[in-house]
């Protein structure tokens, strides 16, 4: 059977501090690269942003547009990817070199599962000590049941931008995403996405949170 082509979609506005790291994440993951595209969307960037995305291209392509907020950007983006399956990434975070594969292996297992998330390591830019946050095991959750559905409120937080997954079939359901919701855009995908399909929680942290003012 043949892997599936990937789309690796990074959300981006204003982190000229952080994007080259968030990059150079995907890159560097510990999997073959050659079926999998990188997509920079920038949200009107004021900054440099633009300018070191550009650095990396042609692997990385670069989309503009106007600033409007992350469901704004998430649809003129995502239609212009070409992926089977989405990997989301925000500008600001970074990934473990195992995410990638991780999250693939875990749809391969499992085809009727519809999206993949995953713990996180926090990263405190004001001297706190970092930390690691997991799900206490691995975690199948979907909407059909009240008790799947209350253990899929606790754990929807393991679904943010940086942790998801996420097959188009699954997606293409979804979109498009109301462009009032300015930021947590992704909060409307992982929410209605379980509704659709399964969802897989994986207790291993394969992001960086960064935290940091603004």
């Amino acid at each position: 059977m043949s892997k599936p082509f990937v789309s690796v979609l990074i959300d981006t506005y204003n982190h000229e501090r952080f994007i080259e790291q968030a990059i150079t994440s995907v890159l560097e993951q510990d999997m073959p690269m050659a079926d999998v595209e990188i997509v920079v969307v920038d949200d009107g960037s004021t900054d440099r942003t633009p300018e070191i995305v550009r650095h990396f291209e042609p692997r990385v392509r670069l989309l503009r547009k106007p600033n409007g907020g992350q469901a704004s950007a998430f649809n003129f983006a995502l239609p212009q990817t070409r992926g089977e399956i989405i990997a989301m990434l925000d500008g600001d975070d970074w990934w473990a070199k195992q995410k990638l594969r991780r999250a693939l292996e875990t749809l391969e297992e499992n085809p009727e599962v519809g999206i993949v998330g995953h713990g996180h390591y926090e990263v405190y830019s004001d001297g706190r000590p970092n930390g690691m946050v997991i799900p206490g095991d691995v975690y199948r959750v979907d909407l059909s049941t009240r008790e799947s559905a209350e253990l899929f409120r606790y754990l929807a937080g393991f679904l943010g931008t940086s942790k998801m997954t996420i097959r188009r079939s699954v997606l293409n359901r979804i979109l498009p995403i109301s462009e009032e919701l300015n930021i947590e855009a992704d909060e409307y995908i992982f929410t209605l996405a379980p509704a659709l399909a399964p969802a897989i929680i994986l207790n291993e942290p394969l992001f960086y949170y960064g935290f940091h003012e603004g």
